[in-house]
């Protein structure tokens, strides 16, 4: 956590503080080490807020961009009286949740059903505390996103899913808007998600596909003789950080933030060309 509460008063944490959680009410200790974001912990592990994770510096840059007063808001559900802390609920009532480590379906569920108006901001770019990535997840977004945009104002943009990690199938099951931060400055809204969707190949020498050469070809009833394959399909959509701020701030949908005259800043396309040892090869 962030703040406790020391003396009553919501407080960050400092060398040799002790405090109180918001939310459960024991008792906590300031956690300050040379490797570690600053934060609280509570002094015995027991039955407060599950949902909560290890604060990081990726967490804290996000809560930085809103007031601290809309900072690890207690929320408590008025019939069950069930408690947990929202990373950042604004005055109109919308919660937004930063979620770094990967959670179970189960999970997600009960946080949609709990906050009500709720929307993610994921990171698509886990660090450990070395600094370096953790996955390869912003690697497979970026190869396997197209730079033909699916829509044009605003743009949306259709990505080839060829990680390994279900990143895009898990959080498609969302009921809340989803917002992956891969660390290139730009939010990318999933609009759309179609796993195992067969598509048809232009050619069979080069394919324009932008992304991943994964998936089987094969011919279907539909169109006989013309080679198809399956990818797992998504559509993103670019936000300006800055707009996601400001329109959450209001309580305002979010709008697609970049048009036509911005599509050279999303990069060439990619030519698919083949596979190398099971991995696609592209051209510029």
């Amino acid at each position: 956590m962030r703040y406790a509460l020391v003396d009553g008063t919501r407080t960050e944490a400092r060398p040799r503080l002790r405090g109180t959680c918001p939310c459960c009410g024991s008792q906590t200790i300031a956690k300050c080490g040379n490797h570690v974001v600053w934060h609280w912990a509570h002094r015995r592990r027991g039955d407060c807020d599950s949902w909560w994770e290890s604060e990081t510096k990726w967490h804290r840059s996000w809560k930085d961009r809103f007031p601290i007063a809309w900072q690890e808001v207690v929320h408590r559900d008025p019939v069950t009286a069930e408690k947990h802390i929202a990373d950042v609920k604004t005055p109109n009532g919308l919660v937004i949740e930063m979620q770094n480590s990967p959670i179970h379906p189960d999970e997600m569920r009960s946080r949609e059903k709990f906050y009500g108006k709720i929307v993610w901001v994921v990171n698509g770019d886990r660090c450990g505390s070395d600094g370096r990535s953790q996955t390869l997840d912003r690697s497979y977004f970026h190869m396997g996103r197209s730079s033909r945009p699916t829509r044009r104002n605003p743009l949306a943009f259709p990505v080839e899913w060829i990680g390994k990690s279900k990143l895009f199938h898990n959080w498609s099951n969302a009921t809340g808007d989803v917002y992956f931060d891969f660390g290139d400055g730009i939010l990318w809204r999933l609009d759309s998600f179609e796993p195992d969707k067969t598509v048809p190949i232009e050619d069979s020498n080069t394919v324009k596909s932008d992304g991943g050469a994964q998936g089987e070809l094969f011919p279907t009833a539909d169109t006989p003789g013309k080679k198809q394959r399956k990818i797992n399909l998504g559509v993103v959509t670019p936000i300006r950080i800055d707009d996601f701020v400001k329109c959450s701030k209001k309580g305002r949908p979010v709008p697609g933030g970049f048009g036509p005259a911005d599509l050279s800043i999303f990069g060439k396309e990619l030519v698919y060309i083949g596979t190398v040892g099971g991995r696609a090869v592209h051209d510029t």
